[in-house]
C-alpha cells in the first residue's frame, strides 16, 4: 500500500458572534485555574514533543538517557548516584531509629528496675534512695518539649 498526497480544501466558515468591547471579568480563582490548566497543557505538549522525538530517533537515546519528573534529562550515572544517596539516607535514618529504640529500651529497663526496688524496699533509707533515683530518671525521660494534651470523647 502506497501513501498518496491529498490536498485538503478550505475549512467551512463558522459564524461567530462579534467580540465584545468590554473586558472579560473573571474571578481570581478562575484566573488561577486557567493558569494551571495552561501550564499543564504546556507540560503535556513538551512531553509529547519529547516522545515524538524519541520515536522518530528510533529510541537510540532511550538506553542511556531518561526523564525526571520535572522533564529534565539525566544520565544513568546521575540516577544511580541519586539512588545511592537515597539509600544512604535511608540507612542512616534506620540506624538512628535502632539507636533510639535501644536507648528507650535501656531507660525502660532502668525505670522498671527502680520500680521493682521500690516495691521490695523494706527500710526507709532504701526507699528514699530509690525515690531520688526515680526523680533523676524522670528528668531524663520527660521530653524537653511539652506535649499538647488532646481531649478525646468516646
Amino acid at each position: 500500500m502506497q501513501m498518496q498526497q491529498v490536498r485538503a480544501g478550505r475549512a467551512a466558515q463558522v459564524p461567530v458572534p462579534p467580540a465584545s468591547a468590554a473586558p472579560l471579568e473573571i474571578s481570581r480563582e478562575m484566573r488561577q485555574h486557567l493558569r494551571l490548566t495552561r501550564h499543564s497543557a504546556f507540560e503535556r505538549h513538551q512531553e509529547n514533543a519529547q516522545w515524538t522525538k524519541e520515536i522518530l530517533d528510533c529510541g537510540t537515546s532511550r538506553n542511556d538517557v531518561s526523564r525526571t519528573s520535572s522533564g529534565l534529562t539525566s544520565s544513568l550515572e546521575e540516577l544511580q548516584k541519586h539512588i545511592e544517596i537515597k539509600k544512604h539516607a535511608a540507612d542512616e535514618l534506620e540506624r538512628q531509629l535502632v539507636q533510639q529504640q535501644e536507648t528507650q529500651q535501656a531507660t525502660q529497663r532502668r525505670f522498671e528496675e527502680m520500680l521493682n526496688a521500690l516495691k521490695t524496699a523494706g527500710d526507709a533509707a532504701t526507699l528514699k534512695n530509690c525515690e531520688e533515683k526515680l526523680e533523676a530518671e524522670k528528668k531524663l525521660l520527660l521530653p524537653s518539649k511539652q506535649r499538647k494534651m488532646e481531649i478525646i470523647r468516646l
